[in-house]
């Protein structure tokens, strides 16, 4: 999905499923708005906790919590799998378990990792931070090119009932995003759809609009909002969200459990003892804390409990490094987590360096490095891939073709020495990184086999 459609999709949800008490402003500097439309009265209640559960299918869930407290929220989640199921277990916990804490009334949102002891501040207007601030985090120039109109509709069944004490209706919630043809991504139609029963949870002193600025810059269309209704908070129910009008996603949401207690105001707070760190990135985990996670990942047998027990596995992780040579012409994110893909098929795990301070703290057996000794895409590949953003199909950019000549070199741990290497050339129909894949294709299985 486009990256400009996932932040906003993602804003509303948080506001609607988390509870969040911003009402969110969209990052897009450029904004035409009508009056937005109550759909539902305020009551008495303002502090309170919520434990919800998210499924999307049976093999995906997620536990999630949230506290508020006046304008602040807190929320954590964690991913709940089968621990029988090697992969599932594994993916649950390379899962970073982050608290995040919405800070409204200091136009900020705080990203927290209790393992690192460690947080990141998003600020709401990056054009508010100190010089020294700035240095650290430039702001990068936004272009405002087409538009985004986006609306948000309530239809009310009537049908009501007591759900943790308080009235509950069973609402419709319909969120659409429409992009022009002209705009950074291209034509696209979003609509989401929530249905099932809402409550109201927050005062109206416990809302507040925030114009967020946003700091990584680039293409962004001009917003322009249309009638927006809010239905209150999510408790029970479904949501589809739909792609041009295909469903893409289908998940249910129930409420386990809600509490409307004082709560403590240390819940909303930096921990004192914690470090700030200039990026999410940052609170990652690195190379050798992903070792350890999959050290333990492998399912065993039963205990005297009839428990699932957890034993060490021997699976061999890789570094996949940066590629070199022509790499701003591709994709180099996706190439790298394709590399990744093969690793998996050989029962390998390929881990993507984010610094070459990585090699140095992994434990990695290998490192791959690829150079790209040359990427060509022709004019009907390059008319094609622009027709393809435009409409939002990329299957349009195979109407011409591309070409690729790469070199794979698998080295020691060290990243130095020389294992095994191999060169190609192919040339596809289709984008330059079709091209740089067919290539790795040709040549990446064999060089596998050197793997120690």
């Amino acid at each position: 999905m486009k990256k400009i459609i996932s932040i906003l999709i993602m804003t509303l949800a948080v506001g609607t499923v988390f509870g969040q008490t911003k009402k969110p402003t969209p990052k897009p500097v450029a904004t035409t708005t009508t009056a937005p439309t109550p759909a539902v009265t305020q009551n008495k209640y303002s502090d309170y906790k919520i434990s919800q559960k998210m499924s999307m299918g049976e093999e995906s869930k997620i536990e999630q919590t949230t506290w508020a407290k006046g304008v602040r929220t807190r929320h954590e989640q964690k991913f709940v799998v089968d621990q029988s199921d090697p992969d599932s277990a594994t993916m649950a916990n390379m899962m970073p378990n982050f608290i995040r804490i919405d800070q409204c009334d200091l136009k900020q949102d705080v990203t927290i990792s209790d393992k690192k002891k460690a947080y990141f501040i998003d600020y709401d207007d990056w054009n508010g931070l100190s010089p020294e601030q700035k240095i650290r985090r430039p702001n990068r120039k936004v272009f405002i090119k087409g538009t985004s109109t986006i609306s948000a509709i309530v239809t009310d069944s009537g049908k009501r009932q007591t759900m943790f004490g308080l009235q509950a209706r069973w609402l419709k919630f319909v969120t659409t995003i429409v992009n022009s043809a002209d705009s950074c991504d291209g034509k696209a139609d979003i609509r989401m759809e929530e249905e099932g029963w809402y409550v109201t949870l927050s005062l109206n002193q416990d809302n507040c609009i925030v114009n967020i600025q946003g700091s990584t810059g680039g293409c962004r269309p001009k917003i322009i909002m249309g009638k927006m209704q809010m239905p209150g908070f999510f408790l029970e129910g479904t949501r589809k969200m739909y792609d041009n009008g295909k469903l893409t996603l289908t998940s249910t949401l129930e409420t386990t459990a809600l509490s409307k207690a004082t709560l403590d105001q240390a819940l909303f707070e930096i921990p004192k003892d914690y470090k700030e760190v200039d990026s999410e990135q940052e609170l990652m985990p690195n190379p050798g804390e992903m070792m350890n996670m999959n050290a333990t990942t492998e399912v065993g047998g039963r205990n005297e409990d009839g428990e699932r027990e957890m034993k060490a596995s021997n699976m061999k992780t890789v570094a996949i490094d940066f590629f070199s040579g022509n790499a701003s012409k591709v994709n180099q994110d996706e190439l790298r987590s394709y590399i990744s893909s093969k690793l998996s098929a050989n029962g390998m795990s390929g881990f993507a360096i984010n610094s070459q301070a990585d090699l140095l703290t992994g434990k990695f057996v290998n490192v791959i490095g690829v150079e790209l000794k040359k990427v060509k895409e022709s004019g009907g590949a390059k008319i094609g891939g622009l027709f393809g953003k435009v409409t939002g199909n990329d299957s349009a950019a195979k109407l011409g073709e591309s070409e690729a000549e790469i070199v794979i070199t698998v080295y020691g741990k060290d990243g130095k020495t020389v294992v095994a290497t191999a060169t190609t050339t192919e040339k596809v129909k289709g984008k330059g990184d079709d091209a740089v894949k067919a290539a790795i294709d040709k040549i990446i299985g064999g060089l596998l086999q050197k793997i120690k």
